[in-house]
């Protein structure tokens, strides 16, 4: 939900040399909704060669809205820890209620990371997501969080024709099943492959998958 796309490096790395890597970071200090957040990444979109578009939480409505337009080369459509409904979660729920008094930057997230990245938390994992909440206005935060609790774009991917691969962390403790539950009997060519990690999939197993989308 950052959006700054810093807590990604290892990612992509782990995607070469298969894959090159574009990702796409959100305004920092501009508060937008889900429709703006997608026109900005459509942006981006490949136009001369095939890609997979990749999401991770908060932006698997924004994947899931551009895949359904069926832009010319998308191949695939992975989702990682996403959602097309709105997630039931009382972490959201707690960070939305604090950001309504507290700045983006005070938000007590080294109390947080041990419950949302479990064994996998770090004191370097926690830093790096403090500076990069902490780079992101409250305003940005406030709009995005009100984005995530009301989003349903569900009906959407029955128009999606392509791939659809969800990964799973096995202790995602912030959207849980909810998210794969929610897609599953909606699209055709959806899987689900489940990895041993946290709702910080990406970052805490980058490699398992990196592997997974190979």
């Amino acid at each position: 939900m950052d959006g700054t796309g810093e807590l990604l490096t290892e990612f992509a790395a782990a995607l070469a040399p298969e894959f090159g890597a574009t990702v796409v970071a959100y305004p920092r200090d501009v508060a937008l909704d889900y429709d703006a957040l997608t026109e900005l990444v459509a942006e981006f979109l490949p136009h001369d060669e095939p890609f997979l578009l990749v999401a991770e939480s908060f932006s698997g409505p924004i994947a899931i809205e551009l895949a359904a337009r069926r832009p010319d080369g998308l191949v695939g459509l992975v989702l990682c820890a996403s959602f097309a409904k709105a997630p039931k979660s009382r972490m959201l729920q707690v960070f939305e209620t604090m950001l309504r008094t507290v700045p983006a930057g005070k938000l007590p997230l080294g109390l947080a990371m041990p419950w949302l990245m479990g064994r996998w938390s770090t004191r370097e994992w926690a830093r790096r997501v403090r500076e990069a909440v902490r780079s992101v206005s409250a305003e940005a935060m406030r709009a995005r969080l009100r984005a995530a609790a009301d989003i349903d774009i569900a009906a959407r991917i029955a128009d999606i024709d392509c791939p659809l691969m969800y990964l799973k962390g096995s202790h995602d403790r912030l959207v849980g099943d909810t998210g794969w539950g929610a897609i599953r009997g909606l699209s055709r060519n959806a899987v689900c492959i489940e990895i041993e990690g946290p709702h910080f999939l990406l970052q805490a197993k980058p490699q398992e998958c990196a592997a997974a989308l190979k």
